[in-house]
């Protein structure tokens, strides 16, 4: 194995390495909705900097020969960028269902409040039966 190949294999590991960081980020802040567009950018990010590492080492090499222990780090790098995603979609479907319920008890709630009896009229006289 040459060095670009080296090389390559090094750049393509912390990536991958990198990309874990941010699922992980992601996972951590998945209740603060504001932040997660940002982290989702970054992300992308990190996918189109493999895209280009791999294009353009094909375009100058032909071929990705890895060795064993390099192909074993990448494939257990891309099996944990997997289990991570899986994990932040049961996350944010959860907390999908958690907002939900949360809008229909406020709304339930609003209902409620606006059929309470008020003990002072809002409209009218009194009329004084002494009168």
């Amino acid at each position: 194995m040459n060095d670009q190949t080296n090389q390559f294999c090094r750049e393509k590991i912390q990536i991958l390495k990198e990309y874990v960081s941010k699922g992980e980020e992601l996972l951590s802040n998945i209740e603060n909705w504001e932040s997660l567009a940002g982290i989702l950018a970054e992300r992308d990010v990190l996918i189109e900097k493999l895209q280009q590492l791999e294009t353009h080492f094909k375009l100058e090499n032909n071929a990705i020969a890895y060795n064993e222990e390099q192909k074993s780090q990448i494939n257990e790098l891309i099996k944990l960028n997997a289990e991570i995603d899986q994990d932040i979609v049961r996350q944010l479907r959860e907390e999908q269902k958690q907002t939900m319920q949360d809008l229909k008890t406020n709304r339930t709630n609003q209902k409620i409040a606006s059929y309470e009896i008020s003990m002072t009229p809002s409209y009218g006289a009194h009329l004084d039966t002494k009168k």
